[in-house]
C-alpha cells in the first residue's frame, strides 16, 4: 500500500512540473524563453535565425489568431521530461536533454515541400524548441539542471550546458523551481540508497542506537553504533544515556556485571 501511495504521489509531482511548463507556454508575452519566430535574428541561446523568406512562402503573422502555436510549445515540454527516460545513458551519449529535445522536435516538425520552406512549420518547430527550454528552467524533480548558456567562440556547439541529470543517492530535489542546479543531502541521520530521490521522505532514518558521521549517506552501513554511554532515537544523533554514562572513567563494579546486559547499557565497558 506504502509503494502505491509512493508511486501516485511521485506521478502527481512529475505531472505538476510538466503542467507548469504547459502553463509558461501559455504565459503572455514576454515568457521564461520567447516565443521564438522564423523572423527574429536570433533564438533565445544566441543562435541566428532570420528564418522568414519573402514572398511567395507563407508569413506566419497573419495566421496567429488561428493556430494554437503554444500547444506546441507544450510538445517540447513532453519531448523534455521523457528525454531521461527514453535515453538513460544520456549523458554518456555526449548529447545533452537539450540536444535530444531538440533532435525531437526538429524530427517532428520536418517537411518536404515543392518550395523548400514553410514558415507555419518552422514557427511550430521553435515553439517546440521554446518548450524545452522551459522545461530545463523548470527541472523534474528528483532531477538537477545544468542550465544551458552560449558557448565559447572556439566551441563547435552553439551552447553548453543543457543537462537534467538523476539527483544521486543519498540525495533528493523536491519541486523548487527556485533551486534547480543541485540536489539537497538527506537530513543527518538518514540515508538513500537509489536515485532520483524527490523529497526528504525518500530519505530513511538510522536505526536506534546508530547515526551517521558523513554528510551525504548512501547505505544503511553509513549508519553507525554509537559509542559505550550514548544512545539514539531513530533518526536522532547519539546523546549521553545519563549524565555520567558518557564519563571516560566510569566503569561498572563486579557486583553491578547485571547492567552489562541492560538496554540501552548504562555505562562504558
Amino acid at each position: 500500500m506504502l509503494t502505491v501511495l509512493l508511486r501516485f504521489i511521485y506521478l502527481v509531482i512529475a505531472v505538476a512540473t510538466e503542467e507548469q511548463c504547459h502553463v509558461d507556454c501559455r504565459a503572455a508575452p514576454p515568457r521564461l524563453v520567447g516565443p521564438t519566430r522564423p523572423s527574429d535574428a536570433f533564438d533565445a541561446l544566441g543562435n541566428p535565425l532570420a528564418l522568414t523568406r519573402n514572398y511567395p512562402y507563407h508569413v506566419v503573422s497573419s495566421s496567429e489568431e488561428s493556430v494554437d502555436f503554444p500547444k506546441f510549445c507544450e510538445w517540447g515540454c513532453t519531448y523534455f521530461f521523457v528525454a531521461p527516460d527514453v535515453h538513460p545513458l544520456l549523458w554518456s551519449s555526449g548529447k545533452s536533454t537539450l540536444d535530444l529535445c531538440f533532435d525531437q522536435c526538429d524530427e517532428t516538425f520536418r517537411y518536404n515541400v515543392t518550395v523548400g520552406y514553410n514558415d507555419l512549420i518552422e514557427t511550430a518547430r521553435l515553439e517546440c524548441r521554446d518548450g524545452c527550454q522551459i522545461g530545463l528552467i523548470r527541472c523534474q524533480s528528483g532531477y538537477f539542471c545544468i542550465q544551458a548558456s552560449p558557448a565559447k567562440e572556439n566551441d563547435k556547439k552553439a551552447y553548453s550546458g543543457g543537462f537534467m541529470l538523476p539527483c544521486g543517492p543519498g540525495t533528493y530535489r523536491t519541486v523548487d523551481y527556485n533551486q534547480v542546479t543541485r540536489c539537497e543531502p538527506c537530513p543527518q541521520n538518514h540515508f538513500r540508497e537509489d536515485m532520483k530521490g524527490k523529497s526528504v521522505s525518500d530519505c530513511k532514518k538510522c536505526r536506534a542506537g546508530t547515526s551517521t558521521r558523513k554528510a551525504i549517506n548512501t547505505s544503511i552501513k553509513d549508519c553507525v553504533r554509537c559509542p559505550a554511554g550514548y544512545y539514539s532515537e531513530e533518526g536522532s544523533s547519539c546523546k549521553c544515556i545519563t549524565p555520567q554514562s558518557c564519563k571516560e572513567e566510569q566503569l561498572p563494579f563486579p557486583a553491578d556485571a547485571e547492567k552489562r546486559d541492560s538496554v540501552p547499557y548504562i555505562g562504558r565497558w
